[in-house]
């Protein structure tokens, strides 16, 4: 006898079925994210693990099928992440979007997904102490390499004297080579993904630096190095802007 193709109704109860599944799915791991709050007790350290997150989506987009393409995949993870965090801290991103510039904003929404807040704020120095402060839990801003908002030389070891200090720790998309990329900004040291780029700086002029600037009589070079490189292993002299996730093709 010849398969019987589901009805309609039992292709829409099958669904419904996975529906069910992955809600309990999702809140079991909401769940966990809770005990491993909990666990850390009082020594916390920063909620924000950029590189942890980089490694978990790579994963999950060299897995999935063509059917499943990677700018879904992350859109989906990117709301699951935001909201295990939003369970452990109240999440808000401070946002310095200047004219040049408006895509910043998506790409940090994009980022915390809908269970963090933004606030757009005037300069790139409120959005790094909104951070730094602990207002904010991350600071997004504009190209690092840009000197139209050059706000890199306010991460210098010279113009900051409390701890931590602000670092870069993430890179805004993580997929696709956006043609105006953001950058995330937290007091803490960024975390290894496994595929990383270090940014320090140097005095002088250095060739191939992303930016000059000069500070206080004192010219600085911005440096991006292949690798997550601890503070022993960069060269004499440099001072650590941060390191963030490489970012990788868009899979369509």
């Amino acid at each position: 006898m010849a398969d019987v193709a589901p009805s309609l109704a039992q292709l829409r109860a099958e669904i419904d079925r996975i529906d069910d599944e992955l809600l309990s799915l999702l809140e079991h791991r909401v769940a966990i994210g809770r005990r491993v709050a909990a666990a850390k007790g009082d020594a916390s350290g920063p909620y924000l693990r950029p590189g942890r997150e980089a490694a978990i989506l790579r994963r999950l987009c060299s897995a999935a099928s063509a059917d499943l393409p990677t700018a879904t995949l992350e859109r989906i993870w990117r709301e699951i992440l935001g909201a295990n965090l939003a369970r452990q801290v109240d999440p808000l991103t401070a946002v310095y979007a200047p004219d040049g510039a408006g895509a910043v904003l998506d790409l940090a929404r994009d980022r915390g997904g809908a269970a963090t807040r933004l606030e757009r704020v005037d300069t790139a120095e409120a959005a790094i102490e909104a951070a730094v402060d602990g207002r904010a839990t991350l600071a997004v801003l504009p190209d690092i390499a840009d000197s139209r908002w050059r706000w890199w030389p306010r991460l210098l070891p010279e113009s900051r004297r409390t701890e931590p200090k602000p670092r870069v720790i993430a890179r805004l998309p993580l997929f696709g080579d956006d043609a105006l990329p953001a950058y995330g900004v937290a007091p803490q040291d960024p975390d290894p993904s496994g595929d990383d780029v270090t940014l320090y700086a140097l005095e002088g002029a250095v060739d191939g630096a992303l930016d000059t600037a000069e500070i206080e009589g004192t010219r600085w070079s911005l440096i991006a190095a292949d690798g997550y490189l601890e503070v022993g292993h960069m060269p004499a002299g440099a001072a650590l802007i941060g390191a963030y996730a490489r970012p990788k093709t868009l899979k369509t």
